[in-house]
């Protein structure tokens, strides 16, 4: 086993991007680098193998999804420390290895660290948390429950296939790091912030934002919940508030959260 880091990145139609990404973190050199091409159709396979032969690519042609391209892509791995990636994130001069060293030689029971992870915005996803409020899961800095995100974090590979990896429930994307930072708080294992230099984030450059996406992050909201959202008081807020969020996004023209309650309606009752 190679004891430096290896980086997956999953790409869906991201070319454009992996070229400005990928030149940066092969300029550090001594790190393997993997990037699934999550069935894309931009020609991303071809140009990466022609023009990056250090890059291991792994083409997947069939059931797209987040969770699956990262799982595929950390099996593919051979080091003992597995960095996931988005390919809209670009880590500042020293991130990669600092990070690494400082994982490295924490505490055995810090399973992953997150640098700061800088929208352009100035928003941190580094430090998102979950919590519950008002009878439905969220997501933001100081929530209570943190968790690493899937953009940026380092993970010793032992921590990561303990857990099993991302889980297939909530693909195709959309909620799959928060519980992995569930699971990974039920475990007994910790993460921890590293607080040398980060990365930026061109936040849901990949995705995009529309009703589609929007809609399966609602749905994924309400399959979290049934998995961490499960103690008694927060059972009876869901029940109460949940026909108010339901009367106010009709009213709102907010379909998102309506098709996405429906569509996570359809997947329950289908398990």
């Amino acid at each position: 086993m190679n004891m430096g880091m290896s980086v997956v990145i999953p790409s869906r139609n991201g070319l454009q991007f992996l070229k400005k990404q990928l030149p940066v973190l092969l300029e550090d050199g001594g790190i393997e680098v993997v990037v699934v091409d999550d069935c894309s159709t931009d020609g991303s396979t071809e140009a990466l193998q022609r023009d990056y032969p250090s890059v291991k690519v792994l083409a997947r042609n069939e059931n797209p999804g987040f969770c699956h391209a990262v799982n595929a892509g950390m099996e593919a791995t051979s080091s003992d420390l597995l960095m996931l990636l988005n390919n809209d994130v670009t880590p500042e001069p020293g991130c990669l290895k600092g990070v690494a060293r400082w994982l490295s030689d924490a505490p055995s029971g810090v399973a992953v660290a997150v640098p700061r992870i800088m929208r352009p915005d100035g928003t941190d996803d580094g430090s998102m948390e979950w919590g519950f409020r008002r009878g439905l899961a969220f997501t933001a800095p100081g929530a209570g429950h943190p968790y690493p995100s899937g953009a940026c974090a380092l993970w010793r590979r032992s921590a990561w296939f303990s857990l099993g990896g991302l889980s297939a429930r909530f693909a195709p994307i959309y909620w799959e790091d928060a519980d992995m930072g569930a699971r990974l708080a039920r475990s007994g294992m910790a993460m921890a912030r590293y607080e040398g230099p980060g990365v930026m984030h061109d936040h849901a450059a990949t995705m995009g934002r529309s009703i589609e996406s929007e809609t399966l992050r609602e749905r994924n909201r309400f399959i979290f919940m049934d998995s961490w959202c499960t103690e008694p008081r927060m059972r009876a807020g869901t029940r109460a508030w949940l026909p108010v969020h339901l009367a106010l996004a009709r009213l709102r023209g907010n379909t998102a959260f309506t098709n996405g309650y429906a569509q996570y309606l359809r997947v329950r009752n289908d398990h």
